[in-house]
């Protein structure tokens, strides 16, 4: 039998209709979102048969029997959401300061790495300490985040400033924040890349999840990933805060804006942190479709006519 899935949206509509209440038979789904969205709006969910709210989200296994109608919609909803939560908490006015110029002053990218940790922390893309952020200052050094600290809750004086060598030019106001372990992956990619003025490292759950279980990420599947990324590589196993893991994106990262370190997280670079964000953001939505499409059931591969062309846009882009 088909489930009934409610999202946030079903939630906020029902509201707008006035309801207080929701009853819930035995094909209902919750998504987790519309589990709290219903608390956020003082909707009580009730079981039909003993009129009791449910303790928690019902999250269902799902299988090629299961109908979800609207996963595209749902998938949809939640990237809104991502995006919409980032730019409520974020200042309007720093919106351009991600997308910097190789003249911007430090000041300015000190509150770049923050504005970045922030939009990251909140999307759920940065969690607890994980991950790292780097930017290549205008005389040429690192603007690096500390290692051990929550991203979404530092300030601007606690980045540091190294140089291309590792050596600390500029301490943070807390003598006691020392520069992130994966410093030397980030100075690798630097002195590969002078193209390079960002750096954002982190440990993305559906990217990561697919490249622990099947050693990649898909690129025949979605074109819109195929066209943005070409492919995407897995690195050899590489110990985390260790030089291995500088060795490991040794070669790869001369020719790719995105890959994953293999069983550990992901690497993503750009002329500034505006593309190195729409990098990792869309490393981890496309991860995101592809298992939400490997649970329902099969998967639909892109015709091998359409592969061709992509594969020639692509390789128009690299020749540019």
């Amino acid at each position: 039998m088909a489930k009934i899935i409610y999202t946030d949206l079903d939630i906020e509509q029902a509201a707008a209709e006035g309801k207080t209440s929701l009853f819930l038979s035995e094909d209902t789904v919750l998504t987790d979102m519309a589990y709290e969205k219903a608390k956020l709006l003082g909707i009580e969910l009730q079981q039909t048969q003993n009129d009791q709210p449910p303790s928690a989200p019902i999250r269902p296994y799902l299988t090629s029997s299961t109908i979800v109608p609207d996963l595209p919609k749902l998938l949809n909803t939640l990237e809104t959401a991502f995006r919409n939560n980032s730019k409520e908490e974020s200042n309007p006015g720093h919106h351009d300061i991600l997308g910097f110029t190789p003249q911007t002053c430090e000041q300015d990218l000190r509150e770049a790495i923050i504005l970045t940790g922030q939009i990251l922390y909140k999307s759920g893309l940065m969690v607890s300490n994980d991950g790292n952020i780097s930017v290549r200052m205008a005389d040429g050094n690192i603007l690096i985040t500390p290692s051990g600290v929550t991203k979404g809750r530092i300030s601007p004086e606690d980045l540091i400033v190294i140089n291309l060598d590792g050596k600390t030019l500029k301490q943070a106001s807390n003598r006691e924040l020392k520069p992130t372990s994966e410093q030397p992956m980030h100075l690798e990619i630097y002195r590969q890349r002078p193209d390079v003025r960002a750096v954002i490292h982190t440990h993305l759950i559906f990217a990561n999840a697919l490249a622990i279980s099947h050693g990649k990420v898909r690129m025949d599947v979605i074109p819109e990933a195929a066209i943005a990324f070409g492919d995407v590589p897995v690195t050899d196993f590489a110990l985390p805060s260790s030089n291995q893991n500088a060795e490991a994106i040794h070669e790869l990262i001369k020719t790719h804006d995105v890959m994953l370190i293999r069983n550990h997280g992901s690497l993503a670079v750009g002329k500034n942190l505006d593309e190195a964000l729409i990098n990792t953001e869309r490393l981890e939505h496309v991860s995101k479709t592809l298992t939400f499409a490997e649970l329902l059931g099969e998967v639909n591969t892109l015709p091998k006519d359409m592969l061709q062309m992509i594969a020639g846009i692509v390789q128009n882009k690299t020749n540019q």
